[in-house]
């Protein structure tokens, strides 16, 4: 079992209305980090955001054990989310290749 969490906070901002956080982490019954043991801790998600003047990118490592975003507004919120989405699948990606790692895979369409 492999899951996406997340948590949205909201706070008072004095200058420009609310601001808002957003808190991820992935929750797995399998040792993540033991499994990833000795692999390059690579970027799962790296890009330029559309909706504010910043740059995300975050490691394997980062995206197991939990990481916090401040964001400025409701759409970099839900582009972020997107993102940790795509971040997500391609940790999940990761994980079956390490797992089948010396075995033949069928991919089938």
């Amino acid at each position: 079992m492999l899951k996406l969490i997340l948590r949205r906070n909201a706070k008072s901002g004095l200058i420009g209305g609310k601001k808002f956080e957003l808190t991820c982490r992935v929750e797995s019954d399998k040792d993540l980090h033991a499994l990833f043991k000795g692999y390059p801790d690579e970027l799962v998600l790296a890009y330029k955001s559309i909706w504010a003047d910043r740059s995300v990118s975050l490691k394997r490592s980062e995206f197991l054990r939990g990481s916090k975003f401040s964001l400025a507004s409701l759409n970099e919120m839900i582009e972020l989310e997107e993102r940790l989405q795509m971040a997500f699948d391609q940790t999940k990606r990761m994980i079956n290749i390490v797992e089948t790692l010396e075995r033949d895979i069928a991919l089938e369409e």
